[in-house]
């Protein structure tokens, strides 16, 4: 099966899904103090991806581009949600873009079809964001997996939990938006 088809299965395969995922839950839990119900659903998203492309480790020789799930974090409010990000990973993980599960269903930053109140919704909440995805990705320079923060290394952990735990980042013991709250298909 050629790559670009993996990358349709993929998409396929979380359109599935996305509909038993209830949107307002999947935001809450993963700004709360539980995060059970966003640790399933990234499981779910995680396990389809490594049973979809057949691997958990991606490598610029085995795929030019790669849509992989992710914790995604807004730089300025410090919120964090699931998404999917897509990566060319013959450039060093290059990122081509993003689709966000938030509490109105997926949103597809740049989307053809993205209406003025969800890119706003974006913009408010995320933008600018950092994002760390759960597979592996040899040589990637673009995500900072040595300074993660402790909400989004919980979430990570529970999706490969026979790897070692990532080190918490300890500056986020003192941030004043790590507690913060804010209040579909993808094509």
């Amino acid at each position: 099966m050629e790559e670009k088809d993996l990358r349709a299965v993929y998409i396929d395969r979380l359109n599935a899904m996305l509909p038993t995922v209830e949107f307002a839950k999947l935001d809450h839990s993963c700004n709360s103090d539980d995060f059970g119900y966003a640790k399933e659903i990234l499981k779910r998203m995680h396990d389809l991806c490594i049973e979809v492309y057949g691997t958990d480790y991606f490598d610029d020789y085995t795929y030019e581009i790669v849509d992989l799930p992710a914790v995604i974090r807004g730089r300025n409010t410090g919120h964090i949600g699931l998404g999917i990000v897509t990566l060319d990973l013959e450039s060093s993980g290059e990122h081509w873009g993003t689709f966000f599960l938030t509490p109105k269903g997926v949103i597809e930053q740049g989307g053809e079809h993205i209406t003025a109140a969800e890119s706003k919704y974006l913009s408010t909440v995320y933008i600018p964001y950092e994002y760390w995805y759960t597979v592996p990705v040899e040589g990637d320079i673009h995500v900072d997996f040595d300074n993660v923060p402790w909400r989004v290394q919980d979430l990570l952990n529970h999706c490969s939990p026979e790897q070692p735990e990532m080190e918490k980042d300890g500056q986020q013991a003192d941030d004043p938006n790590s507690n913060q709250q804010n209040g579909p298909a993808m094509n």
